[in-house]
């Protein structure tokens, strides 16, 4: 999907354990006036596969507590997030 990054959130910075949910970054917008991605993502961290809605993204946060993953894998783990979009699977 072009313009878009997806990241796996973890619990932590040692990327160990997943919390189920994705960061979806908007990159084709660029980057805010706070230096911020606009971004879609988990309402409630605590919940696999949560609510999502817009949100800042930071990239500290993408570096340190997400890993870039493949929008294949981004659909597996939070489909409520496709959802969201209102794109349907490939």
């Amino acid at each position: 999907m072009k313009g878009i990054r997806f990241y796996e959130e973890f619990t932590s910075d040692t990327r160990t354990k997943s919390e189920g949910n994705v960061v979806a970054v908007l990159v084709v917008n660029g980057r805010n006036g706070a230096g911020d991605y606009d971004a879609i993502a988990a309402v409630d961290a605590r919940r696999p596969n949560a609510p999502v809605a817009g949100t800042p993204a930071t990239s500290l946060y993408l570096r340190e507590r997400c890993k870039r993953i493949s929008e294949k894998r981004a659909r597996e783990i939070h489909p409520r997030l496709f959802s969201y979009l209102r794109w349907s699977p490939q």
